[in-house]
Formats: C-alpha cells, structure tokens, sequence
C-alpha cells in the first residue's frame, strides 16, 4: 500500500517492471485501499485484449529494499490506423494520489517506457473524486476538494481535458455509488420515491431472480437489445458481452442476474389474492380499508385477464430483466442491464436491481458502482431519466477529475487529435443513418 510522504521523508529507491507477474499484480490492485478498480484488473486487460486487440502492460513501482509494490497499472496500449500507438491506463494509476513524490516516480517511469513503445500520448482517467457535490451537481460548500491533486498532475506536464458534463469522455466522469455497509434496512431506507413499494409488490406476482451463467449472456444481449432500440442507446454485438463475461469469470468477477416471470403462475397468485380479499372484506367494518379492500379488487379484475393474455403469448418462464454486475474485491459495479418493457406490472426489473445489490452486499461489497450518469441531468432531457432512476437507489452522487494526456509526440497527438473527433463524428451520423434504414 502507497504511504503518504514528502520528497525528504522518503529513503527508499523505487524499481520500474514492465512485466509484473499477473498474481502479484493482482495481489496488489485488488487490496489497494483507495485505488482498486476492476478495469485496473488483469483480466480486464485479457478482455481488452481479446475483444478491443489492444496490446497490454501490467507495470509497477517497486521498493528496491523492501522488493514491495508501492504502485502499478493497467496500460492498455492501443494503436490506430495511420497513427503511432498511444497507452491508455483506464480509471488507474493504482496508487495514493495525494503521494506527490510516488506520483511522480510513477509518471517519469510510464512515461520512459511509453518513449520505448514509440506512444505518442499516455492517457488516463484516475478514479479519483474532484469534490464533494450535492444532489444538483454543485459543489458541496462543506465537503471535501481534491484540486491538489489536478494541481499535481498538471505540475507534472499532463494536459487536461476539462470538465464535461456528459458522456463525451472514455469514461462516465459522473456516477452514483450505494453504500452497502448499513444492514438492509438502513439500505432501503436511502431510496426515494416508490422504490421500496414496488420491490414489495412485486411479491404478488410470480417473479424469479437468479444468478445466471455464460448460457445466460443472449438473455442478456436479447434484453440490452430492446431497451437500446426503445432509449436509442448503442448496444454492443453479442461477442462483447459473452467475452466480458467469459474472461471476468475465470476470475469470480462476473455475475449476471437474470430476472424472470411465470404469467401462468402469476394468474393462480392474483385469483388467490382475490380471493383472500373478498374473504377479508366480510369482516371489515370501517370505510377506510373498505375503500382499500375495494380498489385492490379492481386491480385484480383488471389484472387477471391481463395475465392470462401474457399465459398465452408466453407460457411458461419468460425472461423480462437482466444485469450484468464486475466484482472486484471489496467493490461491484453494475454495468450493463436490459429489461424487455412487457409486465411492468410485476415490477421485476426493480426487484432484480435490488437482488443484484443485496447479492454484492452478502459477497462483502463496500458499494455497488451505478456506472455512469450525467453532471446536468436538468439540462440533458436524452439522461434525465437514466439519472432519476440510478439516482432513487439512493447512491451518494460523484464526480471524477477527468482525463488526462501526458503527451510523447506532440506533432502526432495534434494531429490525432484534429482527425478523431471529424471521425468520431462520422460514425456516430452513419450509426443513426443505418438505424433509421432499418425502421
């Protein structure tokens, strides 16, 4: 573990490896108290490289006398058509940021091996908070402020690339984070609006969540499907998601949740139901539970039939909700999900959120990463509602310091850096041509 101290106070010489062994690695970043995170992961490295073709270095600072890490990364080096390589060190270094000499070592030494790999820019996005902020985005006027540390990384030669708002970056510089070290009760209490309501009601219906496994990831891919074609989101190819999940598995890093309902089930239930209620109601006196006892009724006769419709179109077990959860030590980050949009009624995609976060909580979990939101929901209407749901779990609102280029090449990273965004553009205007060819 990095320990905090000044250029005088160290006594030790740090050791640069360009190859760290895979489980020593893994020892390290998985431990580190602040600083781990599963795309620091070697496996996320064995994904990268499989699916995205990227070339990718486990490298860290040794003691020499103690032969002990005191700091490491994830460089996944990249390299375009036409353009030298870059090294990409997503959500790392794994280190103390507020460490300044550490910092330093580790930046002169990626930077001397970036130099050796030709890259013409070291990017990074550290998961490191920026402030504290309050539920509008604003900065907390009594919380903390980590502007130190963007002072250190721009004092050290990194350019940075701003404050965005969106999801212009690598990465979400926003999130939501749910604390999973209160018991549950505590848990459910932080939620807002009809949350916890509508966990409960799902109980009425036949609903099943579990566990799923690799044979379960087209689930998975059927239901990201829908819900992009329906919010006009990009879904990745089904290689994605079966590589992501094959490669973390190896490593009890993935887990998928898979969300079900039994119409034909779900029909007993609400006859059942229907039948307790009018039995119920001889006894009441009062006009108040009558009144209830009276609406409840009128929502089974109109379910009822409802169902029985939903029996027919699909007997048996349908599947209405999937999440894809990356466990990483004492971390989770929900990642990608998908639900069907058919019997909503049953309120299953809730109950299948709230599974998979107890299920992170029972595993050790300090927090489940809701994995990106927007830092200007009121302003951005296409987020607005991706926001206000991550955000009614009651997660704690978070904002990163952002990307970082420690440039090698200026010439070349100008010019890579001129053509990106024109073809980023390019793509994202056929994406949407081609949508719309295809209705």
């Amino acid at each position: 573990m990095a320990k905090s101290s000044t250029p005088d106070e160290r006594d030790c010489k740090m050791r640069f490896i360009q190859n760290v062994k895979s489980g020593r690695y893994e020892a390290f970043v998985k431990s580190h108290p602040t600083k781990s995170h599963f795309m620091q992961s070697a496996a996320w490295g064995d994904f990268s490289a499989e699916e995205k073709g990227v070339v990718y270095h486990l490298v860290g600072l040794e003691d020499e006398i103690s032969g002990e890490l005191k700091a490491a990364s994830l460089l996944l080096e990249r390299k375009p058509s036409l353009f030298p390589c870059y090294m990409y060190a997503p959500r790392g270094y794994v280190l103390d940021f507020n460490d300044k000499e550490l910092l330093k070592e580790m930046t002169e030494a990626v930077l001397a091996f970036a130099k050796t790999r030709s890259a013409m820019f070291v990017a990074i996005d550290p998961d490191v908070e920026r402030r504290a902020i309050l539920p509008d985005g604003s900065p907390d006027p009594d919380g903390f402020d980590n502007q130190p540390i963007i002072d250190s990384l721009l004092d050290l030669g990194y350019k940075h690339r701003g404050f965005n708002l969106g999801f212009e970056g690598r990465e979400p510089r926003f999130t939501f984070r749910i604390d999973l070290t209160p018991d549950e009760k505590a848990i459910g209490k932080a939620f807002t609006g009809n949350v916890l309501k509508n966990i409960k009601k799902s109980h009425h219906y036949a609903v099943t969540v579990r566990e799923g496994g690799y044979e379960d990831v087209e689930k998975l891919y059927d239901m990201i499907t829908l819900t992009s074609k329906r919010d006009e989101f990009y879904a990745y190819p089904l290689h994605y998601y079966q590589n992501l999940y094959r490669c973390l598995a190896k490593e009890d890093m993935a887990h998928l949740y898979i969300g079900t309902v039994n119409p034909t089930e779900t029909v007993s239930l609400l006859k059942q139901e229907l039948a307790d209620t009018l039995t119920r109601r001889e006894k009441l006196k009062k006009e108040g539970p009558l009144q209830e006892s009276r609406e409840t009724e009128a929502r089974l006769l109109r379910e009822i039939p409802m169902f029985e419709e939903y029996a027919r179109q699909y007997p048996g077990e349908v599947t209405v909700s999937a999440h894809f959860v990356i466990r990483y030590g004492n971390k989770s980050w929900a990642v990608h999900a998908g639900s069907s949009g058919i019997m909503n009624e049953t309120f299953c995609n809730n109950r299948t959120y709230y599974e998979k976060m107890m299920a992170q909580k029972a595993a050790g979990c300090i927090f489940m990463d809701q994995f990106g939101t927007v830092g200007n929901p009121d302003a951005d209407p296409d987020f607005s509602s991706v926001h206000a749901f991550k955000r009614q779990w009651g997660g704690r609102y978070i904002e990163f310091i952002g990307e970082f280029d420690l440039v090698t090449k200026p010439f070349w990273f100008w010019l890579y850096e001129t053509v990106r965004p024109a073809y980023r553009r390019f793509r994202i205007n056929l994406k949407s041509l081609l949508r719309k060819i295809k209705g």
